[in-house]
């Protein structure tokens, strides 16, 4: 409860900043004249990315031994958009927990579960931050200072999904030894957890590792459109291919756990980084508030719907 007071806290900060230095007449007025169907045309790009990122976590699921189809991995990753707006737990500790339901298997669900949590994250951060940089590169306008920074930070993601092949075997040996010598303790506890995570992370076949750093980078595309569009369609003086770097940035800062969805922190990165392109702050926090209903809001309601509809199909004792 206490951290999401203090997420409630910070968005609410940001937000009274925000209104103290934008005007919010020009905001509605954005708003007002964005273009309806590229609202939609985004909103649509957004859910494509989605199924595509659902795609992705299960191929992820079948390199750890437990079976999903893509239509409940979809379910599973909206249902972590809406815990995350609506409830003070993290859209990975849920999706984790809901994972469990698809595994056949009678031990390890788990730490597999959660493994395959950890790679897709790692995954999503690693192509965000290749495809920003890609695009940051291709892009002749003046950058603002730290967007290349922030993108570097997300591309060396992909060192964290190869390190654990470069662990020698003697530390491994060395650590199983501490965790039996310790059995019981809370510590031993975390850190036979933490262990067998990276080992089912090392144990992820090269192919299985490069499948899905190409389908995560996939994803990435529809995503990027969806700024694409929204920039279209509030008729911004930005590039297609600044918007999409401009994408990357602002998702890898609004992902920092200290607000609900983002709000407050994207609206600050965007008119901050749009501003270096000529784009009125009431702009780029109506660009925002786009950006947050077709690609958090909307998915979190859709999989609000269908906990829901899961929580009325499941006996009680059986959730």
């Amino acid at each position: 409860m206490l951290r999401l007071l203090v997420r409630i806290a910070v968005a609410a900060a940001v937000f009274y900043w925000l209104l103290g230095n934008v005007d919010v007449a020009e905001v509605g007025a954005a708003l007002a004249r964005a273009s309806p169907p590229a609202i939609l045309l985004a909103t649509l790009s957004s859910f494509v990315g989605n199924v595509v990122i659902a795609f992705r976590l299960r191929v992820l699921l079948a390199a750890q031994g437990i079976w999903a189809r893509t239509a409940q991995t979809l379910a599973i990753n909206l249902a972590a958009f809406f815990y995350n707006l609506f409830l003070p737990v993290g859209g990975v500790g849920v999706a984790a927990l809901r994972l469990q339901r698809l595994s056949h298997e009678r031990s390890g669900r788990f730490a597999a579960a959660l493994t395959a949590m950890v790679c897709d994250r790692l995954a999503a951060t690693a192509s965000l931050g290749l495809v920003g940089l890609a695009f940051w590169l291709a892009d002749a306008h003046p950058k603002p200072t730290g967007s290349l920074l922030v993108l570097l930070i997300g591309t060396s993601a992909v060192a964290s999904l190869l390190a654990p092949r470069a662990v020698p075997h003697e530390v491994r040996h060395f650590v199983r030894e501490l965790t039996a010598g310790a059995s019981g303790t809370w510590w031993a506890a975390v850190l036979h957890r933490f262990s067998t995570a990276l080992g089912s992370v090392a144990r992820i076949p090269p192919t299985a590792l490069a499948r899905i750093l190409g389908i995560s980078i996939l994803a990435q595309l529809p995503a990027a459109f969806v700024f694409v569009l929204l920039g279209w369609g509030l008729d911004l003086p930005v590039s297609a291919l600044a918007l999409a770097w401009i994408r990357s940035v602002t998702v890898m800062i609004a992902v920092l756990p200290i607000s609900i969805g983002g709000l407050g922190v994207r609206e600050t990165a965007l008119v901050y980084v749009l501003q270096t392109y000529g784009v009125p702050a009431p702009d780029a926090v109506a660009l925002s508030l786009l950006v947050f209903a077709t690609t958090i809001l909307a998915p979190g309601l859709l999989g609000g719907v269908i906990e829901a509809a899961h929580w009325f199909r499941t006996p009680t004792g059986n959730g």
